[in-house]
């Protein structure tokens, strides 16, 4: 190609860019009172977008309550039937057993509370994964923390069958007591779990203990 000359070569020519012109944009006049509905309108929109989001959390919130106290009823509802073993269990007179049913009465209450520790652990599992609100959360923990307890006074009488199995009484009688000492902080820990779960309810101060 030639330098000077913008043809290249065997004949063919760079057509030129045609000119392109912008039209004119039509001006466009906006009335205060059009103005004003543009504003009236974006503020409907804002209310709306905000009381749409209020909705949903409160919806949101009452689907989680829900769940919570779904799991808290299913949970004691579980623990009632083992009370309800248990209770059983300490009616039952020892003094005219043989050695052979004393035997047997022991593996009973060994069996209850396996049950017991299984079930606490089941329970607390869910309950621990239950995402509430706020206000909630003190109720929540309260609950939890009594499932740890009754977990940990099931395991103790556990240990204290076991103990009493093999005749080794001095080691039952340890797990006993801190059996005894579990079912205390339990029964604190429902106790709280009552206050807190009242309070949330309520929408109050937590009373202290």
């Amino acid at each position: 190609m030639d330098p000077n000359n913008p043809s290249p070569s065997g004949g063919l020519k760079i057509p030129k860019l045609p000119d392109i012109k912008i039209p004119n944009l039509p001006k466009i006049t906006v009335t205060r009172k059009q103005a004003l509905t543009a504003a009236g309108v974006a503020v409907i929109l804002v209310a709306v977008a905000v009381i749409g989001g209020t909705i949903l959390f409160d919806y949101t919130e009452d689907q989680q309550v829900s769940a919570f106290r779904s799991h808290i009823s299913a949970s004691e509802a579980d623990l009632f039937r083992v009370y309800g073993k248990i209770s059983t269990y300490m009616r039952t007179s020892t003094t005219d057993l043989s050695v052979a049913e004393c035997d047997a009465h022991v593996r009973e209450f060994a069996a209850i509370a396996r049950y017991g520790r299984d079930v606490t652990a089941y329970h607390r599992q869910i309950v621990a994964a239950d995402a509430v609100p706020a206000a909630y959360a003190g109720a929540q923990s309260a609950y939890v923390r009594a499932l740890d307890n009754l977990n940990r006074a099931f395991t103790y009488w556990l240990s204290a069958a076991g103990a009493y199995d093999v005749r080794d009484y001095s080691a039952a009688d340890r797990n006993l007591a801190e059996a005894d000492k579990a079912w205390r902080e339990y029964a604190a820990a429902i106790a709280d779990y009552d206050r807190e779960l009242r309070a949330a309810e309520e929408g109050a101060e937590v009373p202290p203990a």
